[in-house]
């Protein structure tokens, strides 16, 4: 039912999560008012999305007590780091395939040991990032895959730029973007004069470059060129649900485009 970091399975350790787990459909809802004397109500500034938590019920039975111990120590191992801290994991439900979080133990684990061949517990899971995002980027989503299955949501219908594109003069492509808005990272490989990227009313401009490779995490706000980490200041540059036309413009034009993303979900 669980798979953790895209190759853990509960059932790897020996252990089984009852069905009636806690799965909130929505993150925490953090409203923001303020109530003024002689108001009615109260005057709203809106509100936000908190974390998102999970409580899943575990089972485990042997009747070998120290086999049970050691089932039980093989986990507990797996949720921290090196340092002894609850280290973030990929969690992916199996009614849910093509979906993650990034999750943290949250809460302390206390076996009930009534019975002495079986251990249930709450596992207390917390995803500080509420969202949940695809398992693959979007530009990964293409035929013959051998990690995307019928069983994944975005298989069909799903229009990206399938990898890396050639461009070799001012072109418009279009994105299709699932779920929320996100900020892509956009890699860029070649050379090309004033090369402008715009969508939606947002653009970025790279200055002139022969060969190399740059890196534009909007995200991050990070810009990476040749390896080497740059003072580039970049905006905001979204991607809309739905059709996107992303537009490339400059000259002297001869690049490897690549848009990454993960389709974002509440």
């Amino acid at each position: 039912m669980i798979t953790i970091d895209d190759k853990y399975r509960l059932e790897d350790f020996g252990f089984n999560a009852y069905l009636n787990h806690d799965h909130e459909a929505t993150p925490k809802i953090i409203r923001k008012t303020l109530e003024i004397p002689g108001m009615p109500g109260a005057w709203n500034f809106g509100s936000e999305i908190g974390q998102r938590d999970f409580q899943i019920p575990l089972r485990v039975a042997d009747g070998d007590p120290i086999n049970l111990q050691q089932k039980q120590n093989k986990l507990i191992a797996l949720l921290f780091d090196e340092f002894g801290k609850p280290r973030p994991f990929k969690l992916t439900f199996d009614y849910e395939p093509d979906k993650c979080y990034t999750v943290e133990l949250s809460g302390y684990i206390a076996p009930n040991n009534a019975v002495s061949f079986l251990r249930r517990f709450g596992l207390y899971l917390t995803a500080s990032d509420p969202f949940k995002y695809s398992n693959v980027y979007a530009d990964e989503v293409t035929w013959g895959s051998e990690t995307i299955t019928f069983e994944y949501h975005y298989l069909l219908g799903h229009e990206s730029t399938g990898g890396s594109v050639n461009i070799t003069g001012p072109q418009t492509l279009n994105i299709s973007v699932e779920g929320l808005a996100v900020q892509p990272i956009i890699e860029i490989d070649g050379t090309a004069n004033s090369l402008t990227l715009s969508a939606n009313g947002h653009s970025f401009s790279l200055p002139n470059f022969n060969n190399e490779s740059w890196s534009v995490d909007f995200e991050k706000f990070l810009v990476i060129r040749n390896g080497n980490e740059t003072m580039l200041e970049i905006n905001n540059f979204y991607l809309m649900p739905g059709d996107n036309d992303v537009v490339v413009s400059g000259t002297n034009i001869d690049i490897d485009l690549r848009i990454k993303f993960r389709d974002k979900f509440i």
